[in-house]
């Protein structure tokens, strides 16, 4: 038997039925769209190359757009360095001023103005001194002496001489103090 369809209105277009699968890829789509997007490329979906092309091209620029921001360095602090010198906090410009003027003006130093001050250079921390000690033994050598093993530790003078190892003789290790 043939089945009966309803007559279309001239000037209307017959609306296409959407099938399951299809409303599926775009459930899948719009909340898990990696998924998704395997669904649009597989054979069972008749969307034309075009719009597959076109929704992966969108969902890629919309994950762009999410992921780039915060993958940006965060912008640096201002401040840091603050330079110091001896010349003075104000000085009084304009015109030259006579002997008699003198106390004639007042000078307003805000108070955040901070005068001079002096500039505290760190001391440099000496660099250590590394020997080597062996695991039952009584002295500490230098890195070239025939004494030292690969399975030697490695560890500063000041270490080696408060662990009671004494100065080789052979190697003419360092002394302490």
């Amino acid at each position: 038997m043939h089945r009966a369809t309803k007559p279309v209105k001239p000037g209307r277009r017959r609306r296409k039925k959407v099938s399951r699968y299809t409303k599926s890829v775009i459930r899948w789509l719009i909340f898990c769209f990696p998924a998704g997007l395997l669904m649009m490329w597989s054979d069972r979906c008749r969307w034309s190359r075009l719009t597959k092309s076109l929704v992966s091209l969108g969902l890629c620029l919309l994950v762009l757009a999410v992921v780039v921001p915060q993958t940006l360095p965060p912008e640096r602090a201002k401040g840091g360095v603050e330079l110091v010198s001896a010349v003075p906090v104000a000085e009084i410009q304009g015109p030259i001023q006579k002997e008699s003027d003198e106390g004639a003006y007042e000078l307003y130093i805000a108070p955040y103005v901070q005068p001079a001050s002096l500039v505290v250079q760190p001391t440099p921390t000496p660099v250590p001194v590394y020997v080597y000690c062996n695991d039952g033994g009584k002295n500490y050598h230098t890195k070239d002496c025939r004494y030292v093993k690969k399975t030697s530790a490695r560890v500063t003078l000041e270490q080696a001489v408060a662990a009671g190892f004494t100065r080789c003789a052979k190697c003419d290790a360092p002394e302490y103090g």
